[in-house]
């Protein structure tokens, strides 16, 4: 540790002083926080007086653990020897002293951490009636419902008064569209938080309008005088230069001021520095047109102030926004707009409490309001904020930087009055704010970075801070901390900026590491691969290897969005290592569950028209467009009856008519089976009989599993096919490989913070997270001679115009494209050991450039020098890929492919009957249940029996190495859908048995041309009211000796030590009562040539008939 990190970590516990820590990446932080809380600990009367405060319940209760876990070890005199261990251990000891004196229980029950939302609702329950709904609520998650209900309301009021005049006004804004007002107002109440205090007292427009006015003219001031004080040394001789050209082109001179009525002459003046591309104008264009004579003084003195300034990459930034400042024109629409939505906001947030009564739910920004209006006003502070200023004397806030509007304000008002208490010379107070500008990445979440970098200048809510920074990096190799501090250091810049949200980098300390670790540092890596396959099996690679090298190392996959997580999940789960985590998408966003949802859809509801063209044009029926306009055409009746439709066929294709027919049969079978099989069973067994096994890829199967999970689930909580019940349940669900014990943990970068691991792959940086638009409403929080000023705008569709809306969009992107720079940090900085940062593009230049697309992490890597200076571009030669028999030539980047016609015909017969789970066989054709035991033995014994089937013909192939053999195996393997490594398992042993019996002389005179000969003879009968259906593998009549065969294939063979004819004698016995069965059947049934009949069962694995009767 350096000598003043540890200068500045003793300071920071100084329980006497309050401090703003600005803690980096990897810097201690936990370990600061705790030795804090045990310093103030330490002073108190009542270990309540301390609050901590954090943002997440993870959060809080680790900070409980960590400081009971030093009082424990300081009890046991557990042995420390780092420099900071024996300090925490002597504050631990201090505590426990004073403790015993004050007869304290010190347990985490006593101690007072919480997090902001439960500190809130504590406040709101104790004050019930400021709270606005009598404290009996509880918030909850989603309140999109409860918006939904108040804007309804509030939009019935059209018309209705002078609130409703001013609603038809605003409807009028969006053409009398109610769905775009409603989604502007639902959008406003989740912001609630940032204006409801500033707008309440907004009822009219004319307050509205007069306080819009002074926001957006102080706005422009502090902007001008930004500029100006950027420009202060060239303004001198920059004025009279342009002045002097003016004057040669008879116009007026510029005055350049800091007020907002000197905005014309500002717009003059840098048209004349920039071009309309927003650049410094080259020297070269300073000509006569600006009013610039060839050689003259005042050119020459121009086109020397601007080479002057064509490094300032801020005074440009400054001198563009001035170009986008919003004009305040009264009576403009978009002006009208902002005070028409102003003035309303206050009546919305009204319905919006009537809603909240009535349901008894409110939402976590009304818990965090009423939290505020609970401790009251600076100049009426209520009896519960009196009870706290005596209660609490030091308050500490972990994650400063995630801290929103609402709660900064929260904060403030617990601290008012401090100033003066400590200025009397009493205990003091203290304040301690902990975070990382850099790591502020929740602005989804209305984080908002400008309070943390205004509380680290000194000040907040009037109390004095000092401001501190941790340097020395704990957690990261050297290699990381360099690239880290070389990239950062360009992309972030040395100067803070809140009104940009621009934080300045603060360079790490690493602490020294002679051990060599492969793969230690960041490796940036550029694939010439659009899809991103090659990318994904990289990363597979380089996890295998890394597992390979050492176990126990923590991987972790971060990405940006959740759809980005798909193809690398893939590749690992193809590669066969565990994975888990948060980013894997729910269920119901995979291919395969949309096509057995649109499934279910249809069974639920056949009159379902939609339902039924989703089954027609899913892959496992695949009927084409034009097929499918043929049927519509030729049946117009709606709601569809599919089943009629079917059978009365328009003429199509002949490939298609028979997909139709087929289908046709399917759903008869679905519809005499209805509630006569188990749900799961019956949608299952109807998804086999179409061939979905067929148009899956195997990586789907456990998807599958899932989804017949979910039915069983359904069935046992009685709700049927409840279709609704089916999407939350698949919403709700993240698929995980089986073994989650030691995985590789695919993650969003948002949940990565916080977390750190050995190594960490951030893939697809090419992409963005979504895709750029307006949003409806824009804002923007504007720090004025102390306060803090609102700027809303709602989008009123003017791209052109000086609007405040297109004023904050731009200011908003630059926002985003801050925070976006913070989020690389994170996600590279969870690294302790290596950093994989990959992305893949279509082509890249000689010169390993490309134009990354704008809003996504490659672009702003490729913006810098320090990180693509070590780019390793992966050129788009033939790269190897891992092949997957199961797949069997559909594309390897789709979830689904459309059913061939030869697949459909490799299925088993769509007439068989699916045996109750006891009659189960191994003669039974029909694919097993997904779930049942044993399933590879009886996929075995299945193919086998349906390959056989095939086999028997007048000339039976000569080998299972035959093409066609081969082909009959992998599609039946096919309509399981198994595992890689299964499929070739069962491809191997059903071969060896095909073989045997191909080789065989008995097995070729049961296959071969044979009299009245039968294979898979399918046979019902009704037995006690019940219709039984029966499948005989194979009978035939033996001419020669004048007896009728009926014979059973069994894939069995003996158990190792058991003699041949015991294991025939058992097999005969276990199943003489069913070939006695089959024997009857056919004595029923009529035959050219009667024949007495004779049973026997052939096992292919030992090429022996064993005759049973």
């Amino acid at each position: 540790m350096t000598t003043s990190d540890q200068s500045v970590r003793r300071e920071a516990i100084d329980p006497a002083r309050s401090f703003c820590v600005s803690a980096p990446a990897g810097s201690g932080k936990t370990e600061l926080l705790t030795q804090r809380l045990l310093a103030l600990l330490a002073r108190v009367d009542r270990p309540e007086q301390v609050l901590a405060i954090t943002f997440t319940r993870k959060a809080a209760s680790e900070m409980a653990l960590r400081v009971m876990e030093k009082l424990d070890q300081a009890r046991e005199e557990v042995p420390v020897t780092a420099e900071h261990e024996r300090q925490t251990r002597e504050l631990a000891l201090a505590v426990i002293d004073h403790a015993a004196r004050n007869k304290w229980r010190l347990d985490d029950t006593t101690l007072n951490i919480r997090t902001i939302d439960s500190f809130c609702h504590e406040l709101t329950r104790q004050m019930p009636i400021l709270s606005g709904t009598g404290g009996l609520v509880e918030p909850v998650d989603n309140a999109q419902p409860l918006y939904e209900e108040a804007v309804r309301e509030f939009l019935a009021q059209a018309g209705e008064g002078v609130i409703g005049e001013r609603i038809v006004q605003l409807l009028r804004h969006f053409d009398n569209r109610w769905s775009r007002a409603s989604e502007l107002l639902m959008a406003l109440l989740g912001r609630r938080g940032d204006w409801a205090d500033v707008v309440n007292q907004h009822h009219s427009p004319d307050t509205a309008e007069a306080a819009l006015e002074k926001t957006v003219g102080s706005l422009i001031a502090e902007r001008l005088c930004d500029a100006k004080r950027r420009l202060d040394g060239y303004l001198g001789q920059l004025i009279p230069a342009i002045n002097e050209a003016r004057a040669q082109l008879d116009k007026e001179p510029l005055s350049i001021y800091d007020s907002p009525e000197s905005l014309t002459d500002w717009h003059a003046m840098i048209g004349m520095l920039l071009t309309t591309q927003n650049e410094w104008r080259k020297p070269r264009g300073v000509n006569a047109k600006l009013g610039f004579p060839p050689k003259s003084d005042h050119k020459i003195q121009f086109a020397s102030i601007l080479e002057a300034l064509a490094d300032d990459s801020l005074l440009l930034e400054a001198l563009i926004e001035i170009k986008h400042l919003p004009a305040t024109e009264r009576g403009a629409d978009a002006w009208d707009l902002i005070v028409l939505i102003s003035s309303l906001l206050p009546v919305l947030q009204a319905h919006l409490l009537l809603v909240f009564q009535r349901s008894g739910e409110v939402d976590h920004t009304h818990i965090a309001l009423a939290a505020i209006q609970a401790l009251g006003t600076d100049e009426m502070p209520t009896a519960l904020a009196q009870r706290l200023d005596y209660q609490i004397e030091h308050i500490l806030i972990d994650e400063f930087q995630d801290t929103s509007s609402s709660q900064a304000q929260l904060l403030e008002r617990l601290v008012r009055g401090w100033p003066e208490h400590n200025a009397t010379g009493a205990a003091p107070r203290t304040l301690f704010m902990v975070g990382d500008a850099m790591q502020s990445i929740y602005g989804f979440r209305y984080a908002d970075v400008s309070l943390f970098l205004k509380a680290r200048q000194g000040q907040f809510g009037g109390l004095a801070l000092e401001s501190v920074t941790l340097t020395q990096n704990f957690r990261s190799r050297p290699e990381v901390v360099a690239w880290v501090n070389d990239t950062f250091a360009g992309l972030m810049g040395a100067e803070d900026l809140p009104h940009y949200g621009r934080v300045r980098h603060v360079k790490a300390e690493s602490l020294p590491c002679d051990e060599l670790t492969t793969d230690a540092g960041v490796q940036l890596m550029l694939f010439e691969d659009e899809v991103g396959t090659r990318e994904s099996q990289f990363i597979a690679e380089q996890v295998a290897a890394i597992i390979e090298r050492d176990g126990d190392a923590a991987i972790a996959i971060l990405v940006r969005a959740k759809r980005h997580a798909e193809p690398v999940a893939v590749a690992l789960e193809q590669a066969g290592i565990a994975f888990s985590g948060d980013a894997i998408q729910s269920l119901a966003e995979q291919p395969i569950i949309k096509d057995l949802l649109a499934l279910c859809r249809y069974l639920a509801n056949p009159a379902d028209t939609i339902a039924a063209i989703a089954l027609l044009r899913g892959p496992w029926c695949g009927v084409t467009l034009a097929t499918l306009t043929q049927l519509l055409t030729a049946h117009p009746e709606r709601p569809l009856n599919l089943s009629q439709a079917l059978s009365n066929l328009p003429e199509v294709a002949d490939e298609d008519a028979k997909r139709l027919e087929r289908i046709a049969t399917i759903l008869q079978w679905a519809e005499l089976k209805r509630d006569r099989l188990g749900l799961s069973i019956w949608v299952e067994q109807i998804w086999l009989r179409l061939g979905g096994a067929l148009s899956t890829h195997s990586h789907d199967l456990p998807r599958v599993e899932a989804f017949l999970s979910a039915l069983r689930k359904a069935e046992e909580l009685g709700l049927g096919l409840n279709i609704e019940w089916l999407e939350r349940e698949m919403a709700a669900t993240a698929l995980e490989s089986p073994d989650t014990g030691h995985a590789v943990k695919i993650m969003t970068l948002h949940k990565a913070k916080g977390l750190e691991f050995d190594y960490v792959f951030m893939p697809h940086l090419q992409k963005r997270a979504r895709a750029l638009q307006r949003e409806l409403i824009r804002w923007h929080w504007h720090q004025d001679e102390g306060a803090r000023r609102l700027l809303i705008a709602a989008n009123d569709d003017d791209k052109q115009s000086r609007t405040l809306y297109n004023y904050l969009n731009w200011l908003q992107k630059i926002k985003d494209q801050e925070e976006l720079k913070r989020l690389l940090y994170v996600g590279v900085t969870r690294a302790k050991v290596g950093a994989f940062l990959t992305a893949s593009a279509e082509s890249v230049d000689d010169e390993g450039s490309l134009e990354a697309v704008s809003g996504s992490l490659l672009r702003l890597l490729m913006s810098s020098e320090g990180a693509t200076s070590q780019l390793n571009v992966q050129s788009a030669t033939a790269h190897p890929s891992h092949h997957d028999p199961s797949l069997h030539a559909r594309d390897a980047t789709s979830h689904r492919y459309r059913l061939s016609s030869s697949a459909a015909t490799a299925l088993p017969p769509h007439s068989e009957e699916i045996p109750n789970q006891a009659q189960v066989t191994e003669s039974s054709q029909l694919p097993p249940s997904l779930g049942t035991g044993n399933r590879l033995e009886r996929i075995i014994g299945v193919v086998t029996h349906r390959v056989l089937e095939l086999a028997a013909a007048d000339k039976p192939p000569a080998s299972a190495q035959d093409p066609a053999v081969q082909t009959w195996i992998e599609h039946n393997l096919a309509h399981y859908a198994l595992s890689p490594q299964l499929t070739e398992q069962a491809m191997t042993r059903i071969s060896e048995l095909v073989e045997q019996a191909l080789t065989c002389e008995t097995g070729r005179w049961i296959l071969g041309n044979q009299t009245d000969a039968k294979a898979e003879l399918a046979i019902s009968r009704v037995e006690a009211g019940e219709v039984k259906n029966y499948v005989i593998d194979r009978t035939f009549l033996d001419v020669s000796e004048g007896v009728r065969w009926v014979i059973d294939y069994k894939t069995s063979a003996p158990m190792d030590g058991e003699p041949v004819e015991a294991f025939e004698a058992r097999e005969c016995e276990a199943y003489r009562a069913q070939l006695k069965n089959y024997a009857e059947l056919l004595r029923e049934m009529k035959w050219e040539i009667d024949a007495p009949i004779k049973t026997a069962l052939y096992f292919p694995a030992i090429q022996r008939l064993s005759i049973c009767e």
